[in-house]
């Protein structure tokens, strides 16, 4: 994914998307049996934008703090801890 579609996504507002099209977060499972590449390509797959997401009835803008890590880092630690794990 370029810059400009990270760009384009980030500024997405929540009324430009209806939630009946949205992927339900608690619905993605992780499989630890593949690579973090392979399961951040899952991820954004069935998410679409990985900062406007669903959770329940929820839509939730998802912002990464300036905190000196990366913002792959910072997406990674996000999916780690949204995305429930299959074994």
């Amino acid at each position: 994914m370029t810059a400009e579609e990270y760009r384009n996504y980030l500024e997405q507002d929540f009324s430009d998307v209806d939630i009946n099209e949205m992927t339900d977060l608690r619905m993605i499972k992780a499989d630890r049996n593949k690579s973090l590449q392979e399961r951040r390509d899952i991820f954004l797959n069935k998410v679409g934008n990985p900062y406007l997401v669903r959770i329940g009835n929820m839509k939730v803008k998802v912002r990464f703090a300036n905190n000196g890590i990366s913002m792959e880092q910072a997406f990674e630690n996000m999916l780690l801890s949204v995305c429930r794990v299959v074994s």
